[in-house]
């Protein structure tokens, strides 16, 4: 005899079907009631034992389907339920089961009952309700789409579980109460968050001192985006997403990264000094190599002339010349060496470059240069250190002003304004513009087209390096009509904390 037992349950399955082939029953296991009805049809087997609680269909609507099929309805159903209700058991025998059995089931009078229904002849097909029919058939409908849909999902849960595995960067969700519940194997790879699992994170390790201000965030704009932090000598970028109460967060370990990069830097760096201490030896040998001279010729020429006076006023001269030369070099590459923590101050870019005219007007509109101004009020403002934007903005107003000197109209504009992330300063001049071949060359130190000796070629190479310490850039444009340079700084927002781009 061929039993289909219909149970979710996979040990009280193994139970009643290692019980009942020990009685010479062959036992078939349906997981639910959508595959009762399709082994029904297919297996035609001599007995139906339907649980109640069945997933996608229950127990009781998918018996009432098999006793409203032509094919299915002379099939044997008994219920096999951990329900002790009355209700559930009327409802049983309307719909034709032909026994109502509760768990647990008495191992030895369990199958000599199920022997005693299958010898019965008198059990057959029982009217079923049209009503009940139709809503069984409707519920059936009904239990295939939602299986259907749940089979997507899982489907969906398995891809998201296969990508979330196989990713190389940690990633794990804290509850609502605080408690690292999943974390995938790349994040149980270190131990500071194998510490934390299944157990209450503690953001801090995170956050450090503006904990409550960073999570406070979080809960106002819901993600935290490239926040960058370093535990154990390991650095990373973190990404933080609020759903429901729960966060999620992708770390991404950036050490290597960050050790590639230093190592760059400071390659770099050697190279800037290789440059600059190549450019240090050839400015200060033209000066010295003068006043050498001056003072070898000097003295004999000042003993052979009878105006004397004037011509030790004209060594002193050439000598006072050459070491002015050297002091610039100096000045210039004192700046190099500045502390690059200069305590930076809101600056209002606009009251920096008023300040700055105020002092350096008739160096820059020498020569009948028309030096027009166009500001944006009011403007935002950026955080700066003053002397050191004020010393980019003097180089390229100086550099400017030699440009346009052979100009028929000599011209400086100079204008302010911004974006929504920038402050933007312009400097355009009516010069001949830069040569193509030397563009990719102005901002090298020691690099210069002047050729009448009183340029270093480190005043772009300045311009640059401020910027760059402000996290800013620097553009320019050049044509037979002249040059443009634009400065972009950082401005300062209304709203300073915004959930974009923390910690970098």
């Amino acid at each position: 005899m061929n039993i289909l037992y219909v149970e979710d349950n996979f040990d009280n399955y193994k139970l009643v079907e290692f019980i009942l082939s020990k009685n010479g029953f062959i036992v078939a296991n349906a997981v639910d009631g959508l595959d009762a009805l399709e082994k029904a049809e297919k297996y035609k087997p001599d007995l139906i034992i339907m649980d109640i609680d069945l997933p996608n269909l229950k127990g009781l609507e998918a018996a009432t389907l098999i006793k409203s099929k032509e094919n299915t309805k002379n099939i044997p159903i008994v219920v096999l339920t951990a329900a002790h209700n009355h209700e559930y058991k009327n409802i049983a025998e309307t719909i034709g089961c032909l026994a109502y059995f509760t768990k647990p089931i008495d191992p030895i009078s369990f199958p000599q009952d199920i022997k005693r229904i299958l010898l019965n002849d008198s059990h057959g097909s029982k009217s079923i309700d049209h009503l009940a029919t139709q809503l069984s058939r409707s519920l059936e409908q009904k239990a295939r789409e939602a299986a259907h849909f749940n089979k997507e999902i899982l489907k969906g849960e398995r891809r998201f579980n296969v990508i979330v595995e196989s990713s190389m960067d940690p990633i794990f969700i804290v509850d609502t109460n605080g408690i690292m519940t999943y974390a995938n194997s790349c994040s149980l790879g270190y131990e500071f968050l194998r510490s934390f699992y299944k157990k209450k994170f503690d953001f801090s390790v995170l956050f450090k001192d503006d904990v409550e201000n960073l999570l406070k965030l979080l809960n106002q704009v819901g993600y935290l985006k490239n926040f960058k932090f370093s535990i154990e000598n390991t650095t990373f970028i973190g990404n933080f997403v609020l759903f429901d109460g729960e966060v999620m967060i992708i770390l991404k370990d950036i050490t290597e990264i960050e050790n590639i990069s230093q190592k760059q830097k400071d390659l770099d760096n050697i190279s800037l000094v290789g440059r600059i201490a190549s450019g240090i030896i050839h400015e200060l040998n033209n000066p010295l190599s003068a006043m050498k001279t001056y003072i070898d010729i000097y003295p004999s020429k000042i003993s052979k002339v009878n105006n004397k006076d004037e011509v030790v006023w004209e060594f002193a001269n050439k000598l006072k010349t050459s070491l002015e030369k050297i002091l610039e070099l100096v000045n210039n590459l004192t700046f190099f060496a500045r502390d690059k923590n200069e305590v930076k101050v809101k600056l209002n870019i606009n009251t920096t470059i008023k300040e700055l005219l105020s002092f350096s007007d008739y160096d820059i509109r020498k020569g009948n240069v028309n030096l027009k101004l166009e500001y944006k009020e009011p403007i935002s403002l950026i955080y700066g250190v003053k002397s050191n934007i004020e010393q980019a903005l003097l180089n390229l107003l100086l550099n400017a002003n030699d440009a346009v000197r052979t100009s028929t109209n000599p011209q400086i504009v100079l204008k302010t304004d911004e974006n929504d992330d920038f402050v933007i300063i312009s400097i355009a001049d009516s010069g001949p513009g830069i040569p193509f071949e030397i563009q990719k060359e102005i901002f090298e130190p020691f690099f210069s087209t002047k050729d009448d000796g009183k340029s270093t070629g480190l005043g772009l190479s300045i311009v640059k390096k401020v910027v760059l310490e402000h996290k800013g850039g620097v553009e320019f444009f050049t044509s037979d009509n002249g040059t443009e340079f634009v400065l972009f700084f950082p401005k300062i927002k209304e709203e300073n904390l915004d959930g974009k781009d923390q910690g970098i």
